[in-house]
């Protein structure tokens, strides 16, 4: 299963020794909706592709005992040979506050027909430590998390308090439950802190500076110095993203907001 933009994006990084309700205080994040409009940036050599256009809608809800993700992205691709494929991927999960506890269901369709499901859940022992991740769907399995695993949410925290601090690099392993290979190895390049920028999109959530930063993602293990995947966007301090690219080995996607609504605080 390729990973998607939306879980990644939405999860990012950490390194320091906080622990995730603390760190959640700090970092603020926001209950929100956002949609993005997505396009191909770039095609290497070899990859096919002339291009690529859709949307991804995409939801983080503060749920009193934990954080709720959920997002779906459709993606049409259309080939240099001819012919285009569409595909959609839904994602829901949920993480609890102090972090050590995950519930996630991914789905991938291609052409309306369901190709992939991945659905399970993953405990740590505790903070900085290892743990395990139960899945239910395709089969019934478990695999070891390494010690410092973070899962989504905790990742964006730990990221986003990082830039805070003034870190420019952050290297962690990190679970999303996208794909059947477990944990990734994550490094995160942090740029400084740039000024609210014009936008044709008017919302208090963008009136804060982000942080432009560049994430590669490694298989755990992995002697190969090429990462996986790569991912630049610029973030905020309350969790949201924009100006997301994506970039894989033959092709690159971008995401530019298109529009975003402050969600109310869940009554707890």
């Amino acid at each position: 299963m390729k990973r998607s933009i939306g879980v990644v994006s939405g999860c990012l990084v950490s390194a320091l020794a906080i622990v995730g309700a603390e760190a959640a205080h700090a970092a603020e994040l926001a209950s929100h909706r956002a949609t993005y409009r997505m396009g191909l940036s770039a095609s290497r050599s070899g990859s096919g592709m002339a291009n690529a256009n859709g949307a991804w809608t995409y939801q983080f809800i503060d749920a009193c005992d934990g954080w709720i993700t959920e997002f779906r992205l459709v993606i049409t691709y259309a080939y240099s040979e001819g012919g285009q494929v569409a595909t959609t991927t839904d994602f829901l999960g949920w993480e609890s506050k102090d972090g050590l506890n995950y519930r996630f269901r991914v789905r991938q369709s291609r052409e309306g027909q369901v190709t992939e499901e991945v659905e399970g859940s993953a405990k740590l022992k505790g903070v900085g430590q290892g743990g395990i991740a139960s899945y239910t769907r395709p089969e019934a399995r478990t695999i070891k998390l390494p010690k410092g695993t973070l899962f989504p949410t905790a990742h964006t925290i730990r990221l986003i308090e990082t830039a805070n601090k003034g870190g420019r690099i952050l290297a962690r392993p990190l679970f999303d439950g996208q794909g059947e290979e477990g944990a990734l190895e994550t490094s995160a390049q942090i740029g400084r802190a740039m000024a609210p920028q014009p936008a044709t999109i008017s919302s208090p959530l963008l009136n804060s500076p982000a942080w432009p930063m560049r994430m590669a993602f490694f298989p755990m293990g992995s002697t190969d110095p090429l990462p996986e995947f790569e991912m630049s966007l610029n973030y905020h301090a309350n969790g949201v993203a924009e100006d997301i690219e994506q970039i894989f080995k033959t092709f690159s996607l971008k995401g530019r907001l298109e529009s975003i609504e402050i969600l109310p605080r869940t009554k707890c």
